[in-house]
């Protein structure tokens, strides 16, 4: 027998391993468990949380409501508090037993889902202390986990979010102290799985606590008797079900379970119950005319339209069917579905008329196309109003949500998140068909308007032109004096006529054009930018460019319409100017007699168009050369050099690639690290060529994993490595070289984890020679960690501590041989790593914000302003004074040194200040950055790239360049 026999045989026996009989045999097998337990608690009901635990529960020990704890809300580094998920039904329940037992599997390697390892302990502390904040009152809102199945370290990084999602519960609209006014205690998890053998029934009547029991009914064993067991059957159940249901099954079990050719009976089965799949049930979303239900619902009287889902039928005008899958291929047939429902609507809406929504169970397909219709034709208030100049946010759909969720106990919301996306999808391509239009009647306008005026500057040129011939006339049939300065006055009155007829032509101005389009072009910026945030959050770097509004208007008018000006001032042809071959002399000659020559050319003036400083920057290659006297050329040549400078020093190029401000950035050679408020840690490649008419660039990679704030990154030969507020350090491996910003950036997660602070992490460092990395933290210690792979289960080597001290940023030289470390007391260390308890200390007199080095040279910016210089072999200062780089109130939040005498510093008011250390008084160069945010500008600087890079409170990186 070959390799490819035996992979056919054993790919035959795991398909029949997980063949329908097995599963529903295996189902079968746990739900007897399900049944013990039960009647071990015949005190507390039994309720099944969806979509699997549902056929592990007989309905006749079953209640009549069912819960839906989703297991992707507890998995690792992705805990979540869903407000959609919020199951606010149970409560009335949990007051009325004092508990309840819930129902669910897992899949083959797990005790239990964690849908009940995580996601329902975080749901009961989140709502303990919730009500502990509303009732001011002593109640338990400890975490509570499984001891064998969650870490402490998990626990712990949970914890620290509740409050969060407490705060976020309070401030959702959610009535919590309503839906809490029966409970008398605390709610807290109690698991009870296959190996645990229950011989004594649980007593909870003098618990402190009221138990919520998580009962995991598949075992991690093989019980099979005649079967092959499957651990977790009942998962996916739409792949493998097809139309069975867990009613059928139930109604059906023993004939299903009786004949191993399952298939044939399940499609007798469901011939014969068609209507068993459906259930009524009509629900009304808060104070509006739409209503939820299930399929049986259609015959309840009293609605003006009804939408169907999941039946193929036949449409009427006042019936509309919509052949959506409840699974999977589902999520695909929304993206059709939901346009036709909502044109299908409208009317209905418009006309406040009763209109249902149904499904075959009124749980999922019906809920996520009434979302879609709230969210488009409600206000906050549920009154009609068309949502499609509205930006359709977050909270918008957040609150549709809480509606139906409260309303409906049973909504269900797996294809909500297809529903949200199609929503803002459809608001985008509306927004950007309306800018479309926007720009097309602001350039039929200016189109309109230069015609105009194009028609009045020829009719009044037409006419001064005649005067100007009468007036030659008179002077070739030699008429006196009198009759030429008579004709000469008419010329004057004439082009008076012609600049007043020039402003008061009909139509818009080019004054008036200018300012239309640039209101409406910052208008469609601030929407777009706007927008912009929502894409970027979900996808990661979509690239979208405001249209350009005024190129088009401005370039017809200047040069389509009214000619254009060459560099000596000359009109070329199709300008409005007087012909060249005028008899220009005479003509003066004769004006002069009566009035200055420079009165003769407001005839050219008139008819030419006046320029804006929007035309000047749009287009610079039509800009005279000026004349530059020679005593302003002399003052020129004779500036000093840090003018000079200042003139060099300019903006290149402008990363934006984070949410909120950049706390740091660390460079090895063309790649850069970023860490940001936002939590994320952006990896740039500077090499990379900006992206076309542009000077922004995408990222090469995001990474994830920080639970707060970033707040310090460092770059190393593999990996980059970033401390943050949740008070640990994360390593990630860096993206290859094949890597382009091109291509699709996805998050990146941790590939190490150094965990030990207990309070925020500041600074961190990396000694790659000796695979070492430190960290200064606000818990007042600085721990060394070794970055070598083999020892990833005991990294830390070393924990140092200075008194009260608090180290604010570590520095190591570039063998590892010496660490840097500076306190907020001002005191810097400089410690031999082979003898640390020895260190080279010396004082800066207040708080040091960050410390840059060049060989034993030492730059350490301090709040006081000041940049002191010292040598790190003695502590000695290089300079007496330092560099006072910033008076107060503001500080020196960031500092870099390079090899040529250089300092550039960064401060709280946003401006990067370039300075030549040997003369210390005055700045070399000066520019102003980044905006300030809440008493924040420069966060970080760095010479790279040959140039200087600044992050700052704006949430931008920006490159200097000369």
């Amino acid at each position: 027998m070959d390799n490819n026999d035996i992979y056919q045989v054993s790919e035959k026996l795991r398909q029949e391993s997980r063949s329908m009989y097995n599963r529903l045999r295996s189902i079968d097998a746990d739900a007897q468990f399900v049944t013990h337990v039960s009647e071990m608690l015949t005190e507390y009901p039994v309720i099944a949380n969806e979509r699997c635990g549902v056929w592990y529960v007989d309905p006749q020990l079953a209640h009549s409501d069912t819960v839906y704890f989703k297991s992707t809300d507890g998995h690792t580094n992705n805990w979540k508090f869903s407000l959609r998920r919020a199951n606010t039904h149970i409560f009335p329940i949990l007051a009325q037993y004092n508990g309840c037992i819930l129902v669910d599997s897992t899949r083959k390697g797990k005790r239990m889902p964690d849908s009940f390892s995580r996601t329902i302990p975080i749901w009961c502390a989140v709502w303990n202390t919730a009500v502990k904040i509303l009732r001011n009152t002593e109640w338990d809102c400890k975490l509570y986990t499984p001891p064998r199945v969650v870490s402490e370290s998990e626990n712990s990084h949970m914890s620290k979010l509740v409050p969060v999602f407490a705060d976020m519960l309070l401030k959702s609209g959610i009535d919590v102290r309503e839906l809490t006014k029966g409970m008398k205690k605390p709610v807290r998890p109690i698991w009870i799985t296959r190996d645990h053998r229950l011989t004594i029934p649980p007593d909870f009547t003098d618990a402190e606590f009221c138990p919520i029991v998580c009962v995991s009914a598949s075992s991690t064993q093989d019980c099979s008797d005649g079967f092959m067991y499957v651990q977790g059957a009942a998962d996916d159940h739409e792949l493998w079900a097809g139309k069975l249901t867990p009613q059928l099954f139930w109604k059906y079990k023993e004939q299903l379970l009786g004949d191993k050719n399952t298939m044939e009976i399940v499609d007798q089965v469901v011939s014969i119950n068609r209507d068993v799949q459906m259930s009524g049930g009509v629900s009304f979303i808060k104070n509006t005319n739409l209503a939820v239900g299930g399929q049986m619902a259609t015959s309840v009287p009293g609605f003006d339209a009804v939408i169907s889902c999941g039946e193929r039928m036949d449409s009427s005008e006042k019936h509309l069917c919509l052949s959506i899958h409840d699974s999977k291929k589902g999520q695909t047939e929304m993206a059709t579905a939901i346009p036709l429902a909502l044109q299908f609507v409208e009317p209905f809406m418009r006309n406040n008329s009763r209109i249902l929504v149904c499904c075959a169970q009124g749980t999922n397909l019906s809920v996520s196309i009434a979302l879609a219709i709230l969210t488009k034709y409600t206000d906050d208030n549920g009154q009609f109003q068309v949502n499609e100049r509205n930006v359709i946010t977050k909270q918008m759909i957040q609150n549709r949500l809480l509606w139906i969720t409260t309303s409906h106990a049973k909504a269900r919301g797996s294809l909500f998140e297809r529903a949200l996306g199609l929503m803002q999808n459809e608001w985008r391509r509306m927004e950007h068909e309306r800018m479309e239009w926007e720009v097309e009647r602001i350039r039929l306008k200016a189109k309109i308007s230069a015609s105009e005026k194009r028609i009045a500057q020829l009719s009044t040129l037409y006419t001064v032109s005649q005067k100007h011939v009468a007036m030659l006339e008179t002077m070739l049939k030699g008429g006196t004096k009198g009759e030429v300065k008579h004709v000469a006055s008419e010329v004057k009155q004439a082009a008076n006529e012609a600049r007043q007829a020039v402003k008061e032509v009909s139509g818009i101005g080019v004054a008036d054009i200018v300012e239309v389009t640039r209101g409406t072009r910052e208008r469609g910026r601030k929407l777009l930018e706007q927008c912009m945030e929502e894409i970027e959050a979900l996808t990661n770097g979509v690239d979208l460019q405001p249209p350009e509004i005024m190129a088009a208007p401005l370039e017809s008018l200047r040069r389509g319409e009214f000619g254009s000006v060459n560099s000596k001032g000359d009109t070329s042809s199709g300008s409005l100017g007087v012909p060249k071959d005028t008899d220009e002399p005479q003509l003066n000659g004769i004006i002069e007699s009566d009035r200055s020559a420079s009165d003769s050319l407001l005839l050219v003036s008139a008819h030419m168009p006046k320029r804006t400083s929007d035309d000047e920057e749009s287009q610079p290659e039509q800009r005279p050369i000026r004349r530059i006297s020679e005593q302003r050329r002399r003052r020129r040549m004779s500036l000093t050099v840090d003018e000079v400078d200042n003139a060099q020093w300019h903006e290149t190029r402008v990363l934006a690639g984070h949410m909120d401000c950049v706390r740091a950035i660390s460079i090895q050679n063309d790649l850069m690290a970023s860490a940001a408020d936002d939590g994320l840690v952006v990896i740039w490649d500077l090499a990379q060529k900006p992206r076309a008419r542009a000077r922004d660039m995408a990222p090469k990679s995001i990474c994830r994993g920080h639970l707060a704030a970033a707040t310090s990154v460092v770059l190393g030969a593999d990996c980059v490595y970033a401390g943050g507020l949740d008070s640990t350090v994360r390593a990630w491996t860096l993206p290859t070289d094949s890597t382009s910003a091109s291509d699709d950036v996805t998050g990146v997660f941790p590939a190490r984890e150094f965990v030990g602070h207990t309070d925020a992490v500041w600074s961190v460092a990396l000694a790659p020679r000796v695979s070492l990395l430190a960290s200064a933290s606000a818990d007042a210690t600085c721990r060394i960690w070794s970055t070598d792979s083999r020892m990833s289960s005991t990294p830390l080597c070393a924990t140092w501590t200075s008194g009260k001290q608090v180290p604010t940023c570590v520095l190591f030289t570039d063998d590892g041989a010496r660490l840097t470390i500076g306190y907020d007391s001002g005191t810097v260390d400089v410690r031999d790593m082979a003898a640390a308890n020895n260190p080279v200390m010396f004082d800066c007199g207040s708080r040091i914000t960050q410390i840059a080095r060049y060989d034993n040279v030492y730059a350490v910016a301090c709040v006081s302003g000041v940049v002191h210089l010292c040598d790190s072999r003695t502590g000695a200062s290089v300079l007496s004074t330092g560099i006072s780089a910033y008076p107060k109130p503001h500080v020196v939040t960031a500092v870099d040194i390079s090899s040529n005498s250089s300092v550039v510093t960064g401060g709280s008011d946003g401006v990067v200040k370039w300075w030549d250390w040997r003369r210390p008084l005055t700045s070399v160069c000066e520019i102003r950055a980044h905006k300030q945010k809440a008493d924040e500008g420069v966060c970080a600087v760095a010479y790279a790239a040959g140039g200087v890079l600044s992050a700052g409170a704006d949430s931008l990186i920006k490159l200097f360049q000369q």
